[in-house]
């Protein structure tokens, strides 16, 4: 007599790819409500910057020892604890005044945000291990859905309803919601480590930490494009056509929008192609698409701007087709390459590339400081995602 599982593989898929959407949906909600968290604390935009850089003090001690306490203790009671506590700082942070108490709340997100990533991935990974399809790029659109529509539904309540209403009532139904998800999950979640010679110690963190280069360049490179236009797309775009805010915001919009298309698709694709091919296709044509895009869009005239508002919406959106596999691919490749556990890769993948990434950034705005031309500056992710081309082997299954 066999033993039926407690959930189906689809229902399964289903729970995960629920928690993925509404784990963007919370915490990407207060983004565009920042003007007003600033006015709560009396800030100028300089110190208000500063101060939110705070998360990554957390989010770097979360991708260092987060994936070792999942492996040791599993995760749902990771995922449970953090939910708690990253939607409890939320209800908080939106009604502190004082700038000392949004930094700890700051690091306090910060932290619980890796955990949760951390632990959601590492369950993605379980579940596309033992299935064989491509769970963690699928479950990394529906993140990114559930970010794009909490941004757009904030825009929206800006002027409507108030900030700290608004983020009360997101935190509320996600904590809700995804606990009574992981709850659904809790028979198919992955379990704590029950062989003490597969255990991890505090000293392990330093002394075993994997460095796959390869993977970590690659990863780097290829989703600094997604990185570079969230912090610069827009403004590049209002302040090159001097358009107003609503039409300056679409090209990013459609920038999302085929991210999430290509996660959501490309299990029809690898039908046809292997995924190291497909990868590297995809680098080369959003790289250099985008590159001639800029270049042309910024070189035409003033009186035919809508021209290069067009190109603008198609190089986004191609960059961001071409962007959609291209992360949680590299993160495969780096969970079957690596000695260790899924959950230990996910954090140490993450320490490594939190610091090239960030790098990156660096180099970027000190190039926008140096030329006052961001069009300039965004060549260099176009330039590093036709590099990753060169580290797309690392995904091939032999």
């Amino acid at each position: 007599m066999t033993i039926r599982e407690p959930i189906s593989h689809i229902s399964e898929k289903k729970l995960l790819q629920s928690v993925f959407f509404l784990f963007g949906f919370g915490i990407m909600a207060w983004v565009p409500r920042f003007p007003e968290v600033k006015a709560n604390l009396h800030l100028s935009n300089g110190t208000f910057g500063s101060i939110i850089t705070t998360g990554s003090i957390g989010a770097f001690f979360g991708l260092l020892t987060i994936g070792h306490i999942v492996h040791k203790v599993g995760v749902l009671k990771v995922s449970f604890v953090n939910v708690l506590t990253l939607f409890g700082a939320f209800e908080v942070i939106v009604h502190v005044r004082t700038p000392l108490y949004f930094a700890f709340c700051n690091i306090l997100i910060g932290f619980s945000i890796t955990a949760l990533h951390v632990a959601l991935n590492t369950q993605a990974f379980h579940v596309q291990e033992r299935s064989g399809e491509i769970v963690v790029t699928r479950s990394a659109g529906y993140w990114s859905a559930g970010a794009l529509v909490t941004a757009i539904l904030s825009g929206f309540f800006v002027g409507h309803i108030g900030l700290a209403m608004h983020i009360d009532g997101v935190s509320l139904f996600c904590a809700i919601s995804m606990i009574w998800i992981l709850l659904k999950l809790k028979p198919v979640l992955v379990k704590a480590n029950s062989m003490p010679e597969n255990d991890y110690t505090i000293k392990d963190i330093f002394t075993q930490f994997h460095l796959d280069w390869p993977v970590s360049l690659g990863l780097a490179s290829a989703i600094y494009m997604e990185f570079a236009i969230g912090d610069w797309g827009t403004i590049f775009t209002k302040e090159r056509l001097e358009i107003n805010a609503g039409l300056s915001s679409l090209p990013y919009i459609f920038f999302t929008l085929f991210i999430i298309f290509g996660r959501l698709s490309v299990q029809k694709i690898l039908h046809k192609y292997k995924i190291d091919q497909v990868a590297r296709f995809s680098t080369l044509v959003a790289g250099l698409t985008f590159a001639f895009s800029i270049a042309i869009a910024v070189n035409l005239p003033l009186n035919l701007k809508w021209y290069s508002y067009a190109l603008f919406i198609f190089g986004f959106s191609i960059a961001g087709l071409g962007s959609a596999v291209l992360g949680p691919s590299f993160s495969s490749a780096a969970n079957r390459r690596s000695p260790h556990p899924s959950s230990v890769v996910v954090g140490q993948l993450g320490v490594l590339n939190n610091v090239l990434t960030t790098s990156f950034k660096w180099i970027v705005a000190g190039v926008i400081a140096a030329t006052g031309s961001i069009a300039v500056a965004l060549m260099i992710p176009a330039a590093l995602m036709i590099i990753a081309s060169a580290f797309t082997h690392v995904m091939k299954e032999d």
